[in-house]
C-alpha cells in the first residue's frame, strides 16, 4: 500500500475533477504544497477547523470513488505488470520460454484488465 499522501494525491490525480474546486484547491496545498492545517486556514482566511472538515469530505469522496471505481488500484497492477514485462524482456542474452511465457501471462492479465 502506498503511503497516505501518496496515496491521496494519486486519488486526487484520478478522480479530482469530481471534486469542488474548493475541495481541490485545499487538497493540493494540504498533501502537495505541504501547508499546515493552519496555513491554508491563515492563507484563506477561515478556521483550521473549516479546512480540516473540507479535507475530510474530500477524502472520503475520494475513497468512495475508489471504491466504486478502482482506478487507482487497476493503475498500479498495470504498472507493475509492465514493469516486470519490461525487466524480462530487458535480460541480456536470450529469453528463456519459461521467462516469454510469463510476459504473456502478464500481458493477458492487463488486457483482461483494461
Amino acid at each position: 500500500m502506498l503511503e497516505k499522501t501518496e496515496h491521496m494525491i494519486m486519488l486526487k490525480d484520478f478522480y479530482g475533477p469530481l471534486l469542488t474546486l474548493k475541495q481541490q484547491d485545499l487538497m493540493s496545498l494540504y498533501y502537495e504544497d505541504d501547508w499546515s492545517l493552519s496555513e491554508i486556514a491563515e492563507n484563506r482566511g477561515t478556521s483550521r477547523q473549516a479546512v480540516y472538515d473540507v479535507l475530510k469530505r474530500a477524502e472520503t469522496a475520494l475513497q468512495e470513488y475508489e471504491e466504486r471505481l478502482g482506478l487507482v488500484d487497476k493503475f498500479i497492477f498495470t504498472r507493475r505488470g509492465l514493469e516486470e514485462i519490461y525487466t524480462l524482456l530487458k535480460k541480456t542474452g536470450c529469453l528463456e520460454q519459461k521467462e516469454i511465457e510469463k510476459a504473456i501471462e502478464i500481458l493477458h492479465e492487463i488486457m483482461e484488465l483494461v
